[in-house]
């Protein structure tokens, strides 16, 4: 699922801030879902620093598992909402998120899109001209740092309670890690920094075959 926030596409040709949803804008429901808006809390101090990373004039795209849809416990129409809410608190902060792009299929399913697969990065990257090797992509999770390592983006870990899916955590080791929203714009910023020398890379690598979610 695709929400764009814009009227028409737009082609950016340049770096991207591609951030996680659940872990990093909300808090996570422990074993649940957040499947109303009255259950979508911010994290502490996220909306400040999605202020600050707005002032770095560079596109906002969320990225997000969502298989509580192919669950069957939320409609299309109840996350469009849901989104659409945060979009327009968002705004009243002064943050204009671009798109957000959702990969909405259950883990069995064994669909491309869902993270760790970078299938949605590529997505974003062929919609808004985005240049992958100079993005960085802020998450709470071994499969959002798996997914921006895949698409050629920079990763950036985020959060006091990291989410991982592993027993080893040997996918945390050399990487910029904000453990609180007030660090976030400074380490974002470094590893923006730190990509510069990267090849410029318009073009996307190619995509990988069917994997595992």
């Amino acid at each position: 699922m695709r929400i764009v926030f814009s009227n028409g596409m737009k082609s950016f040709s340049s770096p991207a801030i591609f951030i996680d949803r659940d872990g990093v804008v909300n808090c996570r429901r422990p074993n649940d879902y957040v499947l109303e808006w009255s259950q979508f809390m911010f994290m502490p101090g996220i909306r400040e620093a999605l202020r600050e990373l707005s002032t770095l004039q560079l596109p906002m795209i969320m990225i997000s598992n969502q298989a509580a849809v192919g669950k069957g416990l939320l409609t299309s129409s109840a996350l469009e909402e849901i989104t659409a809410r945060m979009n327009q608190t968002l705004l009243t902060d002064g943050v204009s998120l671009v798109a957000v792009y959702y990969c909405t299929h259950t883990p069995d399913e064994h669909c491309t899109c869902r993270k760790p697969q970078p299938e949605l990065l590529f997505r974003a990257s062929d919609d808004f001209a985005i240049d992958l090797a100079r993005s960085i992509f802020i998450g709470d999770s071994d499969t959002d740092i798996q997914a921006a390592r895949l698409a050629g983006c920079q990763p950036v870990l985020f959060g006091p309670g990291l989410n991982s899916c592993s027993d080893s955590l040997d996918w945390m080791k050399e990487l910029p890690v904000a453990r609180t929203a007030k660090e976030l714009l400074q380490v974002a910023a470094r590893a923006l920094e730190s990509t510069k020398s990267a090849p410029h890379r318009l073009i996307k690598p190619p995509r990988l075959g069917s994997g595992m979610s």
